[in-house]
């Protein structure tokens, strides 16, 4: 398996992911845009030559803010996603300094919370009607060991 930085050539895989991931994917414009933004903050997985996972980040107000996080449904299970989210950590926390990370996961996504959890975040606030459909959000942080200062949530 390679993990390697997110390339124009890897969109439509990524979009075929999305899709089959989430009930609401995001628009090709808004990948683009982040990534735009952000190109150090999106990574692809692949394994022989096809992309099977990704995910994708921002910095907001110097803090990782981790967008989304998809693998594969033929993949999963195989570690990749904890992969991805150690790439993209270690960006975050060594690279550009981050005292913290954080994400939004829909209440009802028990899987991903239970992933999130074993990967060391911690429920921070719930945000309510997050999602379009009404759907409640947990907001989840995750700090840098020996971390100073304080997050602020407000403004999510």
């Amino acid at each position: 398996m390679l993990i390697r930085k997110f390339s124009s050539k890897d969109l439509d895989a990524v979009e075929e992911i999305e899709k089959e991931a989430f009930t609401n994917p995001y628009p090709t414009s808004l990948l683009i845009g982040f990534w735009s933004m952000y190109p150090d903050c999106f990574y692809v997985a692949e394994i022989d030559g096809k992309v099977v996972g990704y995910i994708l980040g921002s910095m907001e107000w110097g803090n990782g803010h981790i967008i989304s996080l998809a693998v594969k449904k033929e993949y999963r299970g195989l570690g990749i996603g904890k992969i991805l989210l150690k790439t993209l950590e270690n960006y975050y926390f060594n690279t550009a300094k981050c005292n913290y990370i954080v994400l939004e996961v829909r209440i009802s996504n028990t899987v991903a919370r239970k992933f999130y959890y074993k990967m060391g975040y911690k429920d921070r606030k719930l945000l309510p009607n997050y999602y379009e459909d009404g759907e409640d959000a947990i907001l989840m942080i995750k700090k840098r060991q020996n971390a100073k200062g304080v997050l602020i949530i407000s403004l999510w």
